[in-house]
C-alpha cells in the first residue's frame, strides 16, 4: 500500500499516481511507468512536486486504492473513470491522446477470405482484444445485444488478450484468431507498415469516436496544487522531451476535457446496463 498522501520527501510534495495493467492502452507496464515519470518529473522538477507511479495488476485493485484515499491521481479507461467518478474531481480531467484524435473509433476486423461479414457469423469463434479497450468491448457488447446475441464473453468461444494492438492484428492476419477489436489508428499504422494487412483484413463493425483514457485527481486534491500543476499539463508543447515521448511511446499529448465530452461513453454504458437488464426479465 502507498504511504500517506500528505507525505513530503526531500522537501518535495509527492503526488501518487495509479494505473491498472488492465486499463493500460497498447503499452507495456514498464513503458507506461517510464512515460509518466519522465513526463511529469520533467515538467515539475523546479516546482517542488515529485510524481510516483504505481501500476496495479487489476482495475479492482486500482479502484480499491482510490476509494481508500491512497492515491492522488489516476489514469483509467473511460468506462472505469465513469464508474469511479464519485471519488474524482468533477472539474479536472484530461484525455490521453494516442494517434491523430483524442476520440479514436473501435473497429472489428476479420479476414477477407473467412466468409464472415456479420456478428452472427462470429458465434463460437475466437476474438482477440488488447488491454485498455474497455470502451471498445462495451461498444461490441451493445452491438451484440442489439443483434439479439449474447455479450462477448458468451458469444465467442474464446477471448484472447494481448498488450499491443499490433499483436492482435498480426494474430488475425496469420489465422490464429477469427476476429480482432482494435482502434482505427492502430489499424492504420499496421496497414502502413505492411500493405498486405488491408488486402487481407476487412472491417465489419465501426464504433462512433470515443475518448478511451482519462487522467483525473481525487475529489479533495488541494486546490492550490491543482492551480500550480495543471496549467503545465495544458501546455505540453513546451516540454523539450515531448517529441521523444511521442516517438518512443506513440503518445500525442493530454487534452483538458469536460464531463460533457465523455457523455457518449456514459450513454453507451447506460445502454449496456439497460439491455442486460431487459434480457434478465423473465
Amino acid at each position: 500500500m502507498l504511504a500517506s498522501l500528505s507525505a513530503v520527501a526531500d522537501n518535495h510534495n509527492i503526488m501518487r499516481v495509479g494505473g491498472s495493467a488492465e486499463s493500460i492502452y497498447d503499452s507495456r507496464i514498464t513503458d507506461v511507468e517510464i512515460l509518466f515519470t519522465v513526463l511529469f518529473n520533467e515538467m515539475f522538477k523546479d516546482h517542488n512536486e515529485e510524481f510516483r507511479i504505481k501500476i496495479y495488476d487489476t482495475d479492482q485493485a486500482l479502484t480499491r486504492e482510490l476509494a481508500a484515499g491512497n492515491l492522488d491521481a489516476v489514469f483509467m479507461d473511460t468506462v472505469l473513470y465513469l464508474d469511479n467518478f464519485e471519488h474524482l474531481h468533477p472539474e479536472i480531467a484530461f484525455a490521453v491522446q494516442h494517434g491523430q484524435s483524442i476520440k479514436p473509433k473501435y473497429i472489428l476486423l476479420v479476414r477477407r477470405n473467412s466468409g464472415i461479414d456479420s456478428l452472427h457469423e462470429l458465434q463460437n469463434k475466437k476474438i482477440i482484444i488488447p488491454s485498455g479497450h474497455a470502451v471498445g468491448k462495451r461498444f461490441l457488447d451493445v452491438e451484440l445485444m442489439h443483434a439479439g446475441l449474447p455479450v462477448s464473453n458468451d458469444h465467442f468461444s474464446e477471448i484472447r488478450q494481448t498488450k499491443e494492438s499490433n499483436t492482435a492484428i498480426i494474430k488475425l492476419f496469420f489465422n490464429q484468431v477469427d476476429a480482432a477489436l482494435v482502434t482505427d489508428f492502430s489499424y492504420e499504422v499496421a496497414s502502413e507498415l505492411n500493405l498486405q494487412i488491408p488486402q487481407s483484413l476487412e472491417i465489419i463493425e465501426t464504433s462512433p469516436p470515443f475518448i478511451h483514457m482519462v487522467i483525473s485527481v481525487r475529489k479533495d486534491f488541494p486546490r492550490h496544487r491543482i492551480d500550480k500543476i495543471f496549467p503545465y499539463l495544458e501546455n505540453l508543447e513546451e516540454i523539450p522531451r515531448l517529441q521523444y515521448l511521442r516517438k518512443s511511446f506513440r503518445f500525442q499529448g493530454l487534452h483538458r476535457i469536460s464531463t460533457d465530452e465523455v457523455y457518449d461513453v456514459r450513454q453507451l454504458s447506460d445502454k449496456y446496463v439497460r439491455l442486460r437488464s431487459e434480457r434478465e426479465i423473465p
